[in-house]
């Protein structure tokens, strides 16, 4: 392995996507990441969506970069080789990350006994032990009330998993701030995110918690119009769709010049006694203004269009399907994509770490393994057994 945590060895028992993105990010910066599974393969190993020859695309994505073992979890022997793995010596092992639910043998103070410095980042729901996942708790939160059209009168969920992949990064950097503590002081630590606590949270940090309790629970869904400043999407004459945001007055003013609406607006702004030059005064006014800049839109194709937003260095971008973003140059003229063959799938574009640094020597991106490829080759390095079997 090469790369800034080379000298990590972390054994990853945990499923579906907040453990596993946390362990592909460590994994993407050099970290020997060793998932666990138990025979046949945990339910997340056969999520959609799936290759031609049934293997998951999604575990695929997530797991890349690791080393996979497979273990009789239920027996007891197979518990004594997760346990032996993590007593293996030297600073950089004794390291667990996981979602497992009652399972006592992975409590922190059972695994003390085979460790006494192990480091174990538990992942959980709610902060009172009740189940959850990223979809339950995104529908707590409120959000699914202000997604979506104006007049829908049903909450929108969205498809990313935003509270599970904000999860694996607070356990990513939670794990290592644990061992550099215990570099410092030969301590372990048990660390414990919950998903209602992230979610709960990063509310909080964005306002949406202050507002409701500071100005009432009065912000309403607002369709593609970007809240507390301008932005709006926009139907070009050929069907063509663009997502338009002024976020500063240069970006607006530049809007307002290429648009040759600015007579229309300011005459807007004195009947109104208002300052298009404000942002929250465009916010106000949002539909007006949009009505006013869409002909403009409407009269120019797709390739006109963004033409012009670009001589004028406005912020804008496409409405892609995936089957057009897949086909972008974000993805096929980014050095940060490489062309991998995963096992079982074929060939298809895959990322490396997106934090780079010169002198790294992080190459290219490793494809997920087959299940139980490296039970051999992880016991016997990690165990330093002959025949590979603990």
């Amino acid at each position: 392995m090469s790369g800034p945590l080379a000298d990590l060895h972390i054994l990853d028992l945990s499923t579906y996507v907040a453990g596993p993105s946390a362990t592909m990010t460590l994994a993407q910066l050099g970290a020997d990441v060793v998932r666990v599974d138990p025979l046949g393969g945990a339910t997340d190993t056969r999520r959609l969506p799936l290759g031609a020859d049934g293997t998951s695309l999604y575990w695929a994505g997530l797991n890349k970069g690791k080393r996979s073992v497979e273990l009789d979890l239920r027996s007891e022997s197979g518990r004594d080789v997760v346990r032996s793995l993590l007593a293996a010596p030297g600073d950089g092992h004794g390291l667990l990350v996981t979602n497992a639910v009652g399972q006592s043998w992975l409590d922190h103070r059972e695994l003390r006994r085979v460790r006494s410095d192990v480091i174990v980042a538990r992942i959980g729901g709610r902060g009172d032990g009740r189940p959850a996942v990223d979809y339950t708790i995104n529908s707590e939160v409120g959000l699914p009330w202000l997604t979506g059209p104006v007049d829908s009168a049903r909450p929108v969920n969205h498809v990313l998993p935003a509270w599970d992949l904000l999860t694996g990064l607070h356990i990513a950097l939670a794990l290592l701030a644990a061992h550099r503590e215990r570099t410092a002081t030969g301590r372990g630590r048990l660390i414990e995110v919950g998903l209602a606590d992230v979610a709960a949270a990063t509310m909080a940090h964005l306002g949406f918690v202050a507002d409701a309790v500071v100005n009432g629970p009065g912000r309403l869904r607002d369709g593609n119009y970007l809240y507390g400043s301008y932005g709006c999407d926009f139907a070009t004459g050929d069907g063509r769709r663009v997502m338009v945001v002024a976020l500063t007055a240069r970006h607006w003013d530049t809007l307002v010049e290429l648009t040759g609406t600015r007579a229309v607006l300011d005459s807007l702004q004195r009947a109104l006694d208002t300052d298009f030059g404000d942002e929250g005064a465009r916010y106000a006014h949002r539909d007006l203004i949009s009505a006013v800049l869409a002909p403009w839109f409407s009269a120019r194709t797709h390739a006109e269009a963004v033409a012009a937003l670009d001589a004028g260095r406005v912020l804008w971008g496409d409405y892609r399907t995936l089957g057009e973003f897949v086909t972008d140059p974000l993805v096929t003229a980014n050095d940060l994509f490489h062309q991998v063959d995963q096992p079982g799938v074929g060939v298809f574009p895959t990322p490396g770490p997106v934090a780079r640094s010169a002198g790294w020597g992080l190459g290219e991106p490793v494809p997920a393994p087959r299940l139980g490829a490296d039970n051999d080759t992880v016991l016997r390095e990690w165990l330093r057994t002959e025949s590979g079997r603990a």
